[in-house]
């Protein structure tokens, strides 16, 4: 694996987080703690989505 690719899993890893961290602070995020697994699931999809795209534009 190379460098550029490494970059780009660890930014979508943190914009999973970021994108997670995000809805939990939201007052929606904050009356549906009961799908909290479900909210990360989707925030990580979604990092991963961003990260492909990104690795399709850039590498």
């Amino acid at each position: 694996m190379n460098t550029a690719n490494m970059l780009i899993n660890v930014a979508a890893i943190l914009a999973g987080l970021v994108i997670y961290i995000l809805i939990s602070n939201t007052k929606w995020g904050k009356a549906h703690q009961d799908y909290q697994y479900a909210i990360m699931l989707m925030a990580m999809m979604a990092a991963v989505l961003i990260g492909g795209l990104v690795r399709w534009l850039i590498v």
